[in-house]
C-alpha cells in the first residue's frame, strides 16, 4: 500500500514536465509528508492540461455510520469492485509526487524508507477518483497499487504504481499498463522516524539517516 508520500518540487518543474498550468491552487509549497485526508496534486482525466487540486481517500459507508477512508486500489481488482468500476472509466486521474514512504520493522519498531526516481525527478501515481455532493463538492482520489517490484518488496508486497506515460493512463485508461515500476530506475534509503507523524513536515522528513543510526535487529 501507500500510505505517505512527498512532492517537493516547484510548480513551475510540475507544469513543464506534465505539460499542463496549474489552476487555482492552494497547495503552492513542497511537502514532505502527504498523508490521507490532505490536498494532493493532480490531472484528471477531464482536464488533461490543468494541474488540480484533490483530497487523498474516498470516503464509503452507509448514511447511519461515519465513513471509511480508502486511500489505495488494487490495480488487479479495479474492474471487479463497483467503487472503483465507474471511476476506471470516467473518473482516472494521475497524482503528482516525487517519493513515498515504506516502514521495515526492527526490535519491534517500525523504521521508515524513502523511494524515488534515480533520476531525482518527480513522476506520477496512477489513480481514479469520486465526485462528492453537496454543501461543499470536492474530488476525492486514491492511489492505486500493484505488486512491488525488487526494491519495494524488501519492505512491503505492494508499492504505488508509478505511470511511465501519465497521458497513456488518461486518455486510455488501460489496467495493462499498471505494472511494478522497474526497480533499477529507483533508489531507497532510511529516513528519520519523524515522518511517522502526519505533522512533521519538513525536509528532514526525506534526509538520509546514517546507518548507525538504526538498530540493526
Amino acid at each position: 500500500m501507500c500510505g505517505r508520500y512527498s512532492l517537493t518540487q516547484r510548480l513551475e518543474v510540475l507544469e513543464e514536465i506534465f505539460k499542463a498550468q496549474a489552476r487555482a491552487l492552494r497547495l503552492k509549497r513542497a511537502v514532505y509528508n502527504i498523508a490521507p485526508s490532505q490536498p494532493i496534486l493532480a490531472i484528471t482525466q477531464e482536464e488533461p492540461g490543468a494541474i488540480e487540486e484533490l483530497t487523498w481517500g474516498m470516503e464509503v459507508g452507509r448514511e447511519s455510520q461515519p465513513p471509511r477512508l480508502i486511500v489505495n486500489a488494487k490495480a488487479e481488482t479495479l474492474e471487479q469492485r463497483p467503487l472503483f468500476a465507474d471511476a476506471l472509466q470516467y473518473r482516472r486521474c494521475v497524482i503528482l509526487a516525487d517519493g513515498f514512504y515504506e516502514w521495515e520493522t526492527r526490535a519491534g519498531t517500525r523504521y521508515p524508507r524513502y523511494y524515488r526516481l534515480r533520476n531525482g525527478k518527480p513522476f506520477a501515481f496512477a489513480g481514479v477518483y469520486q465526485q462528492t455532493l453537496g454543501e461543499s463538492p470536492n474530488r476525492r482520489a486514491v492511489i492505486i497499487t500493484s505488486e512491488a517490484n525488487a526494491l519495494v518488496s524488501q519492505t512491503h508486497d505492494r508499492m504505488p504504481v508509478i505511470l511511465s506515460d501519465p497521458k497513456q493512463w488518461l486518455a486510455a485508461g488501460d489496467p495493462k499498463i499498471l505494472k511494478p515500476f522497474p526497480s533499477d530506475a529507483m533508489e531507497s534509503f532510511p529516513v528519520d522516524p519523524i515522518v511517522n507523524a502526519p505533522e512533521n513536515d519538513t525536509e528532514a522528513c526525506i534526509r538520509p539517516c546514517q546507518p548507525k543510526e538504526l538498530p540493526l535487529f
